[in-house]
């Protein structure tokens, strides 16, 4: 997994619009890429102007290897940790997603970084659920999934029905962000929203045109400070929670 500069642009701004800090774990071991690809060279260098007026490109890059957390540290956290469920590359904590989470792990990180990691996890529930339980009290997953145009890449494809009907319906999450960010440089631009199916009734709706190519899910949730009282186990898409619930003020008013 590594991180190309349109996503590394998305991570400096959602960081920084939302003045995150504090301790990052990201899952899998990021490689740093930076501006290689020319087209969307200009938008990473802009930013990092923008955002980090002292700092030049070379500061983002690990001296030392091809990860990427330098880059995190640049970004303003304290503590970067990597989990993976390997060593191969020499994450600084080794646990399985899907496995049972030790205490230690327990609301012990501030932001969270899924770029490109669950959708390789085949129990996905249990991947999401852990994520919460890592999570303090307040903390923000961000999340960089692959959306459209990822077929075999990975078990699953993530959609914004995720974001709204699990972390948004089901746990409480407050929404920060959920975009569909095309991958290609060419198109590093051409971000599209959706609609909230939380607040429409009806699945998420696609506010503009997404060009071809692969598409990533860009979001990122933050968590609530106080544990719902009603927080249940169950997840269901939202369109039919509104179509269930419409049919029971109908057979309401009908008795």
């Amino acid at each position: 997994m590594a991180i190309p500069d349109t996503l590394a642009v998305r991570l400096m701004n959602v960081v920084g619009d939302h003045e995150l800090g504090g301790d990052f774990l990201m899952l899998g071991r990021q490689r740093w890429v930076g501006s290689r690809r020319k087209r969307s060279a200009r938008l990473f260098q802009d930013t990092i102007k923008a955002r980090f007026p002292d700092l030049s490109e070379e500061d983002f890059a690990s001296p030392d290897n091809k990860y990427s957390e330098t880059f995190f540290e640049r970004l303003g956290f304290d503590q970067v940790d990597s989990m993976d469920v390997s060593d191969f590359e020499d994450a600084s904590i080794v646990q399985d997603l899907a496995g049972k989470l030790p205490k230690k792990l327990r609301g012990r990180f501030d932001v969270i970084y899924d770029g490109g990691t669950c959708e390789h996890v085949f129990d996905l529930p249990t991947a999401y659920r852990n994520i919460d339980r890592m999570l303090k009290p307040g903390g923000v997953l961000i999340g960089h999934s692959p959306c459209n145009n990822w077929i075999n890449h990975g078990f699953y494809q993530i959609t914004p029905e995720m974001v709204y009907g699990f972390w948004e319906k089901t746990l409480g999450y407050e929404v920060l962000e959920c975009e569909l960010q095309p991958l290609l440089p060419m198109f590093a631009h051409r971000s599209v929203g959706t609609t909230n199916p939380n607040e429409t009734g009806v699945r998420p709706r696609l506010l503009g045109k997404l060009p071809d190519g692969p598409v990533i899910l860009s979001y990122a949730v933050r968590k609530p400070l106080q544990k719902r009282a009603d927080k249940g186990t169950k997840v269901y898409q939202t369109d039919y929670q509104a179509r269930w619930s419409e049919g029971e003020e109908q057979q309401t008013v009908a008795v």
